[in-house]
């Protein structure tokens, strides 16, 4: 099985967000721009794009932004999660090597290693973990309560 830890931490996080409530989804402090209706919904189009759009070449499923209901946005990021398990495990250890192309960003940024499928997935992943870290800064900022990672 390939990244059998990249559903971990959606264990604790996916009922610390069906029980938070909507307004400590779109709090945000004086300090910190992002909120969690932000971070959410970014982890599920960044998937979506990165899957669908770049590896795969198929059309965006993910219409969600931070400021859809937080259940949109809790069902965007549960279900495209289950697209993404359900591409993943329907792959050939052999095609997890094939080459993607990666379109040019404004930025600058360029992948720190050759985007292939396998990259792809643990791009996907170690972003969402990022991102994960990212909440419990807000909550912490915000005085709500935390995720328990």
């Amino acid at each position: 099985m390939q990244f059998p830890y990249r559903n971990d931490f959606r264990k604790t996080l996916i009922p610390y967000l069906k029980n938070l409530s909507e307004e400590n989804w779109v709090k945000v402090h004086p300090n910190y721009s992002n909120n969690v209706a932000w971070v959410v919904s970014h982890i599920a189009t960044s998937e979506d794009f990165w899957i669908n759009e770049i590896a795969f070449k198929k059309k965006p499923k993910v219409t969600v932004d931070a400021y859809s209901p937080p259940r949109e946005i809790l069902t965007a990021y549960e279900e495209i999660r289950m697209e993404t398990d359900f591409i993943l495990n329907s792959l050939d250890v052999l095609q997890f090597d094939q080459l993607i192309d990666v379109p040019s960003f404004s930025d600058g940024w360029i992948p720190p290693s050759v985007p292939t499928i396998r990259w792809v997935f643990q791009h996907v992943y170690g972003h969402e973990a990022y991102h994960i870290g990212q909440l419990a800064v807000i909550a912490h900022l915000n005085q709500f309560e935390k995720p328990l990672f």
